[in-house]
């Protein structure tokens, strides 16, 4: 697998650890979350919620990072 960028490495890392706070802390507060069966999640509260329940996601098809935190994350689709 090729080695991911740092900001993706780092949502993924925390996601893993289920370190909400963290997590919170590396999204952008508009962030638009992709999932991989095409749900659409927007700001920080919707995209951990659904995570706390969910698998850790696979590294994504898509991202962008604004001001140092994660904006845009599309999902695999699978």
């Amino acid at each position: 697998m090729a080695e991911q960028v740092p900001a993706v490495s780092a949502v993924l890392t925390v996601i893993e650890a289920r370190d909400w706070t963290r997590l919170e802390a590396l999204l952008h507060p508009e962030v638009h979350w992709t999932t991989a069966i095409e749900e659409h999640l927007h700001g920080p509260a919707e995209v951990i919620a659904l995570l706390k329940s969910d698998p850790p996601p696979a590294p994504p098809s898509f991202h962008h990072v604004e001001g140092g935190l994660m904006i845009r994350w599309i999902d695999c689709p699978g």
